[in-house]
């Protein structure tokens, strides 16, 4: 086996039928012997994680499936022979509900989803004819050399940190400012014919172990950009060399380990603006998994304004002067706001919330 923790990134083209409207990145992952895609939740959705506007500039249309290039490792049965990177397509959703999984902390949101693949099932791998036309070709990733033939397999990040894990520390608590890690992903969608993600160099700008805004994230200087969005943040040392506090851990082979996921850059507006991303830590990704809350229907992620209304008026405290309150106090309202959004599971947009609490303080003085 490789290395060389690129083969488990993966290249995400989102798509609404075969509608292309985004591209993203993601990171092939294990847990209890099942394997997932993690990747941020608004690729998935096409909606903006905190307001849930549509995020594609040329249509409305959210995801439904989505092709994932996958580095799928040949061998016969008892050598190596290379690899190359499929196109696989996965379903998002069916006519019921979404296939995939997301945390049960909606508000605030957490940006990170993961969806189960089954490596040994056969997925439609898009194919190109001589002719020019296109094809799609049932095929697994995972499959054992039958007779003279070539057998696959795909391998998930936890597959190089091997060598980390024999050094038994504890990364994900130990990371701090200053720490140098790699985001691997597909700014601006810059692929080769081999697939290959780029290696963006970002630095630990926040303390890990703190969060961010009371959330486990934390922030990190990087020039990162469009298309690197659910990209995974490693730790890498070919040295094998990793420094905890005043000492140096050395082992004896590369030394990855997975840090969290990349999910975008704070406050952008233009590509001059402080280079600042958000990185998701990795429990969060374990959290959903173990939670398995099933994500719901596109057609469900933001709440009716009859919901919206509903839940406010349930909330509305039973206090004669709370509208004054309201209008008059400004804290006051972020306080419910926060409480609306909460019980919505963060399915509003929080602006709008604030419009329709201010529009029932109104009508109650």
């Amino acid at each position: 086996m490789t290395s060389d923790p690129s083969n488990a990134v993966v290249h995400l083209t989102l798509r609404r039928g075969e509608n292309e409207l985004a591209v993203g990145s993601g990171v092939l992952y294990r847990k209890d012997d099942k394997t997932y895609i993690v990747t941020a939740w608004h690729n998935v959705t096409g909606r903006h994680s905190e307001n849930l506007k549509p995020l594609s500039k040329t249509t409305a249309a959210f995801p439904d499936n989505l092709i994932a290039y996958i580095s799928c490792n040949f061998f016969y049965p008892n050598a190596q022979f290379g690899s190359l990177r499929r196109p696989f397509t996965i379903q998002l959703e069916n006519a019921d509900q979404a296939l995939y999984l997301i945390h049960p902390q909606g508000y605030p949101r957490v940006d990170v989803v993961a969806i189960p693949i089954d490596p040994g099932y056969l997925y439609d791998s898009v194919g190109e004819l001589s002719t020019g036309g296109k094809v799609n070709v049932p095929l697994p990733m995972r499959q054992e050399p039958l007779g003279i033939g070539l057998g696959s397999d795909i391998n998930c990040i936890q597959d190089f940190e091997q060598s980390a894990s024999e050094l038994n520390i504890d990364f994900e608590n130990n990371l701090t400012v200053s720490d140098d890690l790699f985001i691997l992903g597909y700014p601006k969608g810059i692929i080769d014919v081999s697939g290959q993600p780029l290696w963006k160099r970002a630095t630990v700008a926040s303390a890990p172990h703190l969060g961010w805004n009371r959330q486990k994230q934390f922030l990190v200087d990087c020039a990162s950009r469009e298309g690197m969005s659910g990209a995974p943040a490693i730790f890498h040392s070919k040295a094998g060399a990793v420094r905890v506090g005043g000492s140096v851990h050395v082992g004896v082979q590369i030394v990855t380990f997975l840090a969290g996921i990349y999910v975008g850059r704070v406050g952008q507006v233009s590509n001059f603006e402080a280079q600042i991303g958000t990185i998701w830590q990795r429990s969060v990704i374990d959290e959903i998994i173990e939670k398995a809350v099933i994500a719901p229907h596109s057609s469900q992620v933001e709440a009716m304004p009859e919901e919206i209304h509903s839940v406010i008026e349930n909330k509305w405290p039973a206090e004669d002067d709370y509208a004054s309150k309201i209008l008059v106090e400004g804290h006051f309202i972020n306080y419910y706001i926060h409480d609306v959004m909460k019980t919505l599971n963060g399915r509003a947009d929080p602006d709008k919330v604030k419009e329709k609490i201010f529009g029932l303080a109104r009508s109650k003085i």
